[in-house]
């Protein structure tokens, strides 16, 4: 059972085509400097807690960017930033544990970093939810999520135009009761986050 998990994440994951996460909201204008910064002054402003930092620096070890790639060091350094609320890092983290880069496939950390960035807004978090669960065939979850990463407001526009559309194929396997489900449940969960 373990290895089918780990074979079905593996699946998701390396044909979802989900781009590994940016900063890109609710971030001073001056915080790209930190994509420029040499490795030592970046590990230097990381270490004194930066989160912008500690973000980028995961960036660069899961990339090997200016460093030796290093998938351990890039869970180490988005776990520091995502503790301190940075939602890239959160979506980045909880896309390595769905994948098990750097790491165990780990569905529970997948899905409570992914619930962290999708409570902060961020529908790419909740559109790689409802992928999980439209794998593992719980459809009513998945429609939940999809409506969630479809909502104005939401941070990504292409996301959203694709969760529009995952929504109306998943109607077609859904009865009226159950997409009436899904949607009260994101109401929910919307409402109370």
């Amino acid at each position: 059972m373990k290895l089918l998990k780990a074979t079905l994440f593996t699946a998701l994951f390396s044909t979802a085509g989900l781009a590994q996460a940016d900063l890109v909201s609710n971030v001073p204008l001056d915080v790209s400097r930190f994509e420029m910064m040499n490795i030592s002054e970046l590990t230097n402003r990381a270490n004194q807690g930066n989160d912008h930092a500690q973000f980028y620096l995961a960036k660069r070890y899961q990339k090997g960017e200016g460093v030796a790639k290093n998938s351990l060091k890039a869970i180490e350094w988005y776990t520091r930033a995502a503790k301190q609320n940075v939602t890239p890092a959160q979506l980045n983290l909880g896309i390595m544990y769905a994948r098990g880069e750097g790491v165990a496939v780990h569905e529970q950390q997948a899905r409570y970093w992914l619930e962290r960035a999708a409570k902060r807004g961020d529908n790419r978090a909740s559109y790689t939810l409802a992928l999980i669960d439209e794998k593992q065939r719980k459809l009513v979850d998945a429609y939940k999520w999809y409506d969630l990463a479809a909502r104005d407001g939401m941070l990504n526009d292409e996301v959203r135009t694709k969760a529009r559309g995952k929504i109306g194929q998943l109607a077609l396997n859904l009865s009226s009761s159950d997409v009436a489900t899904a949607r009260n449940q994101a109401d929910s969960w919307f409402q109370s986050n």
